[in-house]
């Protein structure tokens, strides 16, 4: 089982390479960099306004956060946890640990809640 961290870099180099090779199809097509058509309607020209660099943008960032996931001082590291399968599964049988011990609690409670309450309505009859 894969780390968050490496998961997560995998889905943003992933998702960064993409963008980059669709800002490279834009280029191509020359809809990159934004540019004016002529008036004359028979041009084989489609024209793009700022927008445009929202995709090159977007591919930038998404490769810069997955490259720097790899480090620990990341500001993503602390969203996405890189430690191995042994402390991910003891971090989860703590978790549930917790919350059987909450529910214990909580149905003691509700047993003595029931108990005062049948005390109650036997002293009252």
């Amino acid at each position: 089982m894969a780390s968050p961290a490496l998961t997560a870099r995998r889905l943003l180099l992933g998702l960064g390479f993409a963008l980059l090779l669709a800002t490279a199809f834009a280029l191509v097509d020359g809809r990159l960099p934004p540019a004016e058509c002529p008036e004359d309607p028979l041009a084989n020209c489609t024209s793009s306004d700022s927008t445009g660099w929202l995709i090159p943008g977007a591919a930038i960032i998404c490769l810069l956060a997955g490259f720097s996931l790899s480090s620990s001082n990341s500001p993503l590291a602390s969203l996405f946890p890189s430690g191995d399968a042994a402390s991910q599964e003891e971090a989860l049988t703590q978790e549930v640990s917790e919350e059987m011990d909450e529910e214990d609690l909580s149905d003691a409670w509700a047993n003595l809640e029931q108990g005062l309450l049948k005390s109650k309505v036997s002293e009252e009859e």
